[in-house]
């Protein structure tokens, strides 16, 4: 092969490599992007099952008892239970309302169930990235080897 041609097979070898490499790094933000997201799904469904778990166990709560309430963010208060069947469930938008405790345990399961689906489609898109990547780092690795 004249040198020529060598030489411009090389840099379009060159050309695909760093095409390929990009792909990689955007692949591997982009699979990043959907963990990140999909650990702040975790937490939040964790979240809602504590809740949910806290307002099943209100009904040994007897009206008058004293309790440690969370007030967010890992501190509480001691506070006196003045309702036991009814709670403040947020609905959005900074929106409140007045549900009874088997409605705000039937919406916050909704919200659950809602979430979960959720984590299942981002798991199918972190595995198809996650392939897509292997896939991609692979020729990238071959392709070094034959140079």
């Amino acid at each position: 092969m004249p040198k020529k041609q060598a030489s411009k097979k090389a840099g379009e070898d060159d050309k695909e490599l760093q095409k390929k490499y990009l792909m990689l790094q955007i692949l591997k933000q982009q699979l990043s992007a959907l963990l990140e997201e999909k650990n702040a799904l975790n937490e939040k469904v964790a979240e809602i099952a504590t809740t949910i778990q806290a307002l099943e166990k209100l009904a040994d709560v007897k009206k008058g008892e004293e309790m440690w309430s969370s007030l967010g963010s890992g501190a509480f208060a001691r506070s006196d239970i003045k309702d036991t069947e009814n709670v403040l469930v947020a609905v959005g938008a900074g929106v409140v309302v007045k549900e009874t405790k088997e409605r705000g345990i039937e919406i916050l399961k909704l919200r659950l169930d809602h979430l979960q689906k959720l984590d299942a489609e981002l798991v199918a898109e972190i595995n198809k990235f996650g392939e897509q990547a292997a896939n991609v780092e692979e020729e990238l690795q071959h392709a070094v080897a034959n140079r």
